[in-house]
């Protein structure tokens, strides 16, 4: 079980970080080498300091997250986007310092994202994650509200850093439809398309999902341990998953939820 991020909105160590937009060029400049620290393995994922402001100069929003000195521990961007006639922010990177990562500081960036995208007028925020990383998938359908429709193979090609080495990018694309209420799926006799095996394999169970009825898809808890173990473990896991989520949303499902035990809702799209 990996671990949730707490609720700590309302304490004190959480208070002492000011959640807010970057504003100076120092504070620009600190989320390029943030960028450069976390997603550097490839230099080029690290993001410069003149796009950002760039960004958010056009419609796009930069959110910084400083400690009490001035330090930046946490920072995420988005840039404006329009697709099938929708305008958008696109929402690419989010990244917390190691030390602090779990303790709700993400969360509080996506928050403070959410509400400046109110203040300019936008409605929908889309991103992409790793439909294996339970941890991502939780935060993002379940405590964010977010649904996913589209699944995209290999979605960036090969990636050489640390947590993308050695798997097709498979990525979801997740929509945050800001003045939307969170979707409440019905759960009732759900039939389940993957599940965990008793020696932690893919086990394919389901293979008839019916457009109107809710499909279970299981993933691993921790898909960098199972890489780590075992790298064709993990690239099994990539083709079986990718096969049910395909299944899934070509019957009409959307992921709407994924639950802490570890298991993706796919439910009718409303």
């Amino acid at each position: 079980m990996w671990r949730v991020p707490p609720d700590v909105s309302a304490s004190p160590d959480f208070a002492r970080v000011e959640i807010r937009l970057v504003r100076s060029q120092e504070e620009f400049a600190a989320c390029e080498v943030m960028s450069r620290e976390i997603w550097g393995a490839a230099e080029r994922n690290v993001v410069p300091r003149e796009l950002l402001l760039t960004m958010q100069l056009n419609g796009g929003l930069v959110h910084g997250a400083f400690a009490p000195d001035g330090r930046l521990v946490g920072f995420c961007f988005a840039f404006l986007g329009r697709r099938d006639g929708q305008l958008r922010l696109c929402s690419h990177q989010l990244g917390v310092i190691p030390e602090l990562r779990g303790g709700g500081i993400g969360i509080a960036l996506k928050e403070a994202q959410r509400d400046d995208a109110l203040r300019l007028g936008y409605e929908l925020v889309t991103w992409t994650f790793d439909p294996l990383e339970a941890r991502n998938a939780y935060i993002n359908l379940h405590r964010l509200g977010c649904i996913a429709r589209l699944y995209d193979r290999n979605h960036y090609g090969a990636m050489e850093d640390e947590l993308n080495r050695g798997l097709p990018s498979d990525r979801f694309e997740v929509e945050w439809w800001l003045r939307r209420p969170k979707a409440t799926p019905t759960t009732h006799d759900p039939v389940v398309i993957l599940e965990v095996g008793r020696h932690g394999e893919p086990r394919r169970v389901g293979t008839n999902v019916s457009p109107g009825r809710t499909a279970l898809i299981w993933i691993p808890a921790d898909i960098q341990v199972v890489k780590r173990q075992s790298l064709e473990l993990a690239l099994a896991w990539r083709m079986e998953s990718r096969a049910a989520f395909e299944a899934a949303l070509a019957a009409g499902l959307v992921a709407v939820d994924f639950q802490r035990q570890g298991v993706y809702v796919m439910a009718p799209a409303s």
